[in-house]
């Protein structure tokens, strides 16, 4: 009981400090691009609906007790009723206007600022320059009308919208203007399609390690997953390592490719899975 007892705690303790080390980094980036609020909705909804599709699976011509989704989610039923019965659930957040105007603090303010009046100027529907405070149209009168958020002021909001470029100050004139509806500004074109690249890579990733994980228990084929990585790697041959990496991945993506088009089929069908490698360099540093 003892030894079996630690087990479980051994694996336990092994998972959550995976986790929290993916989580580590992924919330480094998210950090100005999605409120914790939004982050926490977007996890709670899918959780709920991977257990019911896990319980769907297992007794397909069964209704799914509410009593199962509490006890794998932790929530009580009050809860997973009103996540059911919402208009959110089972679609897809990218596709809701409502949350992605509440994506991030702020982006209720972008939203009304480029589309309504008082913010809009009447003639050319074009945003106003606003003053920063004061008067009855202003950024800190928008600011009033818009933000729910606790602890945000209109000055830190301000602050954070110059800072993504989303806004630009006239300290001498007391004044500012919107610039961009985006909290991802940038000068690269395909900053959008690497972001949805990189993360679909990650999720990629995650589908495989979880798939050995699991044929370790059943028996199943695992599939190809290695890694190669030094912790005591020098500054001074940092660059070094790149450009010798870069060209052993190049050669592999040219492998790589030319054998996936001998597999792939000159139709579309709904029977054909999405199947492929993905290589990547990493650097990791402690500070």
């Amino acid at each position: 009981m003892s030894n079996n007892f630690e087990s479980v705690h051994e694996e336990a303790a092994v998972l959550t400090r995976a986790i929290e080390n993916l989580l580590r980094k992924l919330i480094r980036f998210l950090i100005g691009k999605i409120s914790l609020v939004s982050l926490q909705e977007i996890i709670r909804y899918l959780f709920v609906e991977e257990i019911e599709n896990m319980l769907r699976k297992e007794n397909p011509n069964k209704n799914i007790p509410l009593t199962q989704l509490a006890l794998l989610s932790g929530l009580d039923t009050r809860t997973l009723t009103k996540i059911r019965n919402s208009e959110r659930f089972r679609r897809p957040f990218h596709r809701e206007a409502t949350f992605l105007r509440e994506f991030a603090p702020g982006a209720a303010i972008l939203d009304v600022w480029n589309s309504k009046p008082p913010y809009v100027n009447d003639v050319t529907g074009k945003p106003k320059v606003l003053q920063i405070s004061g008067g009855e149209v202003s950024f800190e009168t928008l600011f009033d009308e818009c933000e729910k958020s606790r602890g945000v002021t209109y000055k830190s909001l301000l602050q954070r919208l110059a800072q993504s470029g989303a806004v630009e100050l006239d300290s001498e004139n007391s004044e500012v203007r919107l610039i961009s509806m985006s909290y991802l500004p940038s000068d690269a074109k395909d900053r959008l399609g690497a972001i949805e690249m990189g993360f679909s890579a990650i999720g990629n990733m995650v589908d495989t390690v979880t798939r050995n994980i699991l044929a370790l228990e059943d028996g199943t084929e695992r599939l190809y997953q290695r890694g190669a990585w030094t912790f005591r790697l020098s500054e001074r041959d940092k660059s070094a390592l790149r450009v010798r990496l870069r060209e052993l991945l190049e050669r592999t993506d040219t492998s790589a490719r030319s054998i996936i088009a001998e597999f792939e089929d000159n139709y579309v069908s709904s029977e054909h899975i999405t199947a492929g490698v993905s290589l990547f360099y990493f650097e990791e540093t402690t500070h």
